[in-house]
């Protein structure tokens, strides 16, 4: 199952895997525009969007979803208005760089296809992405 979310509380692809939960500021407010990947504990094991070499820096996450692969997909409505995909390993690659103006919610169809809710452009677009 693929759960996803465009706001608060975290997402999750099963209720034992790993959840997302997108932040605007750190605790100590030291970072913004960046999401955290979380065990089924709550306890942080990926921040996603602020590590220069890791892909893709995120300057406004705003929808995130979880694949059945454990990519986590994330709509960056900031600067580059792009979706961004960080595998389970390795670095993270935009996806969908262009055609989009304010991409906001996500979701993973049975079929594999990206859904991606496009709100400036007021759209739904569906993107093949593996």
């Amino acid at each position: 199952m693929n759960r996803c979310l465009s706001e608060s509380p975290p997402c999750t692809n099963s209720e034992q895997g790993p959840k997302v939960s997108e932040n605007w500021e750190s605790k100590d407010h030291s970072i913004a525009g960046f999401s955290e990947v979380l065990e089924p504990g709550w306890n942080t094991i990926r921040i996603l969007g602020i590590c220069s070499g890791m892909g893709p820096v995120l300057s406004n996450p705003w929808g995130i979803c979880i694949d059945a692969d454990g990519d986590v997909l994330v709509a960056d409505w900031g600067k580059q208005h792009c979706i961004v995909l960080y595998p389970p390993v390795g670095v993270g690659r935009s996806i969908v760089s262009q055609g989009l103006s304010s991409p906001r919610g996500l979701a993973v169809l049975p079929d594999g296809h990206l859904v991606v809710s496009d709100s400036m452009n007021h759209c739904i677009k569906i993107y093949h992405y593996k």
